[in-house]
């Protein structure tokens, strides 16, 4: 990843005033690749204070926030003429990291086979449970495959889906990541999957979606 899970001061709604609007399933990372940036560009660009301060990580960004992308400008490089160069833009690919774990524990030792947008990675899932491979900032989909016993485990995977965890939305794909949360997805489950949740994490048993939930919910899940 390319920084640790922060879920920044928070907010449901919307916030930035730059003039890109971002849409679903972007974030910072893919927005800075498709005007030819490094994403840190963006990310430190004062005009964007705001927008990093509230959402804490640039892997996550709600539809309706706005960021300032300032105008790509030409740059040069030391080449022998009549030659052909190629150039790789700073941080692509990017190190995509997926914990998988079970009861709490790493799945370790297990067979794994990743496949995103088409491209297979097979190993075996370390001791620490995280699986590391490189991935394209525009990347959408993909699969994981575990092998447990004789039993095939098939986990279909989504980048940039998930909504900022202070959002309903957000803590509700979080906590059904975490397996805390099943396809029955109603009000009521929702809010026993919270209490569980913070009390399984020394929080306050509420059952609702609280500052100090969301921060725990994205520094468990990753993002």
């Amino acid at each position: 990843m390319i920084q640790p899970a922060n879920s920044g001061s928070g907010s449901a709604n919307p916030i930035g005033s730059g003039e890109r609007v971002v849409d679903d399933g972007e974030c910072v990372i893919s927005i800075a690749d498709a005007a030819g940036h490094f994403w840190k560009t963006i990310w430190d660009d004062p005009a964007n204070a705001e927008v990093k301060r509230v959402r804490g990580s640039p892997h996550v960004l709600m539809a309706g926030d706005r960021l300032h992308v300032r105008e790509k400008q030409a740059g040069e490089a030391p080449g022998a003429t009549e030659q052909r160069h190629r150039f790789r833009r700073k941080g692509i690919p990017i190190q995509f990291e997926l914990l998988v774990e079970e009861n709490g524990q790493p799945l370790r030792g297990k067979s794994y086979t990743l496949t995103i947008e088409g491209r297979m990675v097979r190993g075996t899932i370390p001791g620490d449970g995280v699986i590391k491979c490189p991935m394209m900032p525009q990347d959408c989909v993909g699969e994981l495959r575990i092998q447990v016993g004789d039993q095939l485990r098939v986990y279909p995977l989504a980048f940039g889906q998930l909504d900022p965890a202070h959002t309903p939305n957000g803590a509700r794909g979080r906590l059904q990541n975490l397996g805390r949360l099943g396809t029955v997805n109603d009000d009521d489950s929702f809010k026993a999957a919270l209490r569980r949740f913070q009390k399984d994490n020394g929080l306050t048993e509420t059952g609702e979606l609280d500052d100090a939930t969301a921060s725990r919910l994205a520094a468990k899940h990753g993002s």
